[in-house]
C-alpha cells in the first residue's frame, strides 16, 4: 500500500474540515435567523407602544408598532422608494431624538422625483405613530456614532405634510439563506476531497507505470 503524502494530505484535510465546520456555522446561523423572524413577526402583532421602553434592546423593539415624540437631529437622507400606489421617488430620513436621548430614525414620508417639500426643520419636535423597522446600515448612514444611537427607524404611518406615507419593508422581505450557504460549504468540502482522491489515483498509476 502506497503512503499518503503527509504536507498535502494535512493541508486539504484542514481546507475540508474548516468548509464543514463553515457548514455546521450556517445552519447554526440559520436557527437563530429563524427565530429571530419568529420574534419579528410576533412584535408585529403586538400592541402599539407609547414610547420607547428603556429596557428593552432593539431587536425586541423591531416592527412593533410605537407612537413616539422626539425632536429633528440631522438634515434629511434621501432613499430610493415607493409610495403605496407603486411610484417611485424618495424617502425622507432625519435622525430624531427622544426625550430620554436616546436617537432614532424616522422616515418623514415619500415624495416624487424632483420635488423639494418643505421638510421640518432640524430642532422641531415631531410626534407620530408608525412601524419601528430595523437598520443597522441605515443608521450608520443616517445617525452614525451619536451617543446613544439605536438602529431603528421609525416608518411614520402618515407622513409630515407634504408628504405620503412610506410603504414599511416586510418581514417578508428579509432573506434566510443561510441553508443554502451551508449546502455550498458541504459541496465545496465535498469537491476538494473528490478532486484530491483523484489526484492521489492518478499519482498512484503514474507511478506503477514508471516502475
Amino acid at each position: 500500500m502506497r503512503r499518503l503524502p503527509i504536507l498535502p494530505t494535512l493541508v486539504v484535510a484542514a481546507a475540508i474540515a474548516a468548509m464543514i465546520a463553515l457548514g455546521f456555522w450556517q445552519i447554526r446561523r440559520a436557527h437563530w435567523k429563524d427565530a429571530l423572524l419568529a420574534s419579528y413577526a410576533q412584535g408585529a402583532k403586538a400592541a402599539e407602544l407609547y414610547g420607547l421602553p428603556t429596557d428593552m434592546p432593539a431587536e425586541q423593539l423591531a416592527f412593533r408598532r410605537a407612537h413616539v415624540l422626539c425632536q429633528i437631529a440631522t438634515g434629511p437622507t434621501e432613499l430610493g422608494g415607493a409610495d403605496r400606489s407603486g411610484r417611485t421617488g424618495f424617502r425622507n430620513i432625519v435622525g430624531c431624538t427622544l426625550i430620554d436621548g436616546r436617537t432614532i430614525m424616522a422616515d418623514l414620508g415619500w415624495s416624487a422625483i424632483g420635488a423639494k417639500p418643505a421638510l421640518p426643520a432640524i430642532g422641531q419636535r415631531i410626534e407620530a405613530s408608525g412601524q419601528l423597522i430595523p437598520d443597522d446600515v441605515l443608521a450608520n448612514r443616517v445617525i452614525g456614532n451619536r451617543p446613544r444611537a439605536m438602529p431603528l427607524l421609525l416608518v411614520l404611518e402618515t407622513g409630515a405634510p407634504g408628504l405620503s406615507p412610506s410603504v414599511p419593508p416586510s418581514i417578508d422581505m428579509i432573506p434566510n439563506n443561510h441553508r443554502s450557504y451551508a449546502v455550498q460549504w458541504f459541496l465545496f468540502a465535498a469537491v476538494a476531497l473528490t478532486i484530491y482522491l483523484l489526484a492521489l489515483r492518478k499519482r498512484n498509476r503514474a507511478s506503477r507505470d514508471g516502475q
